[in-house]
């Protein structure tokens, strides 16, 4: 317990340390995305507009050629998986049903015949 102790504080410290050096480079990476935020808006709206039509139009067509396959995909696999649970359930009853058709051949074995009419 002591030891887990002990590694818990030298993790401790040692994440400690690792944050002190690491927010140096976090501040100058949020003045680099500051400084570089008009650019980036100028590229979007001159660019943007034109590749979110194109991407826009591309994906619907495609979600609308692929939509019904993969509701297809979806409906066997849950139909496949309602089957599988249902074996799940049923397959601890075998050895009972196995006794009770082991008793049924018993019964028609020790039974008389019947007579013919």
């Amino acid at each position: 317990m002591l030891t887990f102790l002990l590694f818990s504080a030298f993790a401790l410290v040692a994440f400690g340390l690792v944050g002190v050096f690491a927010l140096p480079f976090l501040i100058i990476g949020g003045v680099i995305w500051l400084v570089l935020l008009p650019i980036r808006l100028l590229f979007g709206v001159v660019f943007g507009g034109l590749f979110r039509l194109v991407f826009g139009i591309g994906g619907a067509l495609l979600g609308l050629i692929l939509a019904p396959l993969v509701m297809v995909v979806v409906g066997v696999a849950l139909v496949g998986a309602f089957v599988a649970a249902l074996f799940a359930i049923l397959a601890p009853l075998i050895p009972v049903v196995l006794l009770a058709l082991l008793g049924w051949g018993i019964y028609r074995i020790a039974s008389r015949p019947r007579a013919a009419v």
